[in-house]
């Protein structure tokens, strides 16, 4: 297998991703946030750069596929609709753009914007518009098609008053459908995913084993405690791409 990178051998490259794929399924549920990051991190030491973001779309699909199933009379399809509006458009534009970028501009955004993301404090932003949710599609779409992670959406629905299970639900209705669009915006444009289906395939597995082990613990984990571990894992990683795209 040419994707291997710094893990040794097929077999180790696969645990750890599928590894960190239940990892990030677990945090999701638990805390409606986290896991994305978490799964780019850990794809980020075993695939070549320009790989990173479109499997990253696929290995999140199962936690957030399986959030839907068991958040889904929490889903507030008036937030999630018109997401999803936004949403294919951006992915549609983005997805072009993505493929002919150099591999060290894909590293270094992708690790200054982690970097950013961790360590920026919270923004409490409410948009002033009456019908925000298309607009926040289309920006979160088009930033997470290029980079991976948006983030605006986690930012915004924060201040839409809903419960935490319904944070969660809604979150991954919208999240499910960005996957799908990005999935086929790459594949529409050159990246050629059968090289990955075996791990593909076992971190969507997981990802439901995750999400069930996310809803029993999500009133029980300290948020400080998973907070710490996760900037350590994040900073850390981070910063051994910036060392690849710059070196």
């Amino acid at each position: 297998m040419d994707w291997i990178g710094t893990v040794g051998n097929f077999e180790n490259a696969v645990y750890v991703i599928v590894l960190g794929s239940f990892i990030a399924a677990v945090c999701n549920a638990a805390f409606a946030n986290g896991g994305a990051m978490i799964v780019l991190a850990v794809t980020s030491t075993v695939l070549p750069v320009a790989a990173i973001v479109p499997i990253h779309s696929t290995l999140l699909i199962g936690s957030t596929a399986s959030r839907v199933a068991m958040f889904r009379e929490h889903i507030q399809w008036q937030i999630a609709g018109p997401f999803l509006l936004g949403s294919v458009i951006a992915v549609a534009l983005a997805s072009r753009l993505y493929v002919a970028l150099p591999e060290r501009v894909i590293a270094i955004a992708l690790s200054t914007l982690m970097l950013v993301a961790i360590w920026l404090p919270a923004i409490s932003w409410r948009p002033r518009i009456a019908h925000p949710w298309g607009v926040v599609g289309f920006v979160h779409s088009f930033l997470s098609t290029l980079f991976a992670y948006g983030a605006l959406l986690h930012a915004v629905i924060l201040h839409a008053g809903l419960t935490r299970r319904a944070v969660v639900g809604t979150m991954a209705a919208a999240l499910t459908g960005m996957g799908v669009f990005k999935i086929a915006g790459y594949a529409a444009n050159g990246f050629d995913y059968r090289p990955y289906l075996v791990v593909i395939a076992m971190s969507i597995l997981v990802a439901f084993a995750g999400t069930w082990v996310g809803k029993l613990l999500i009133e029980k984990i300290s948020e400080r405690t998973f907070r710490i571990a996760f900037r350590v894992l994040v900073t850390l990683t981070a910063l051994r791409l910036m060392y690849i795209g710059i070196f």
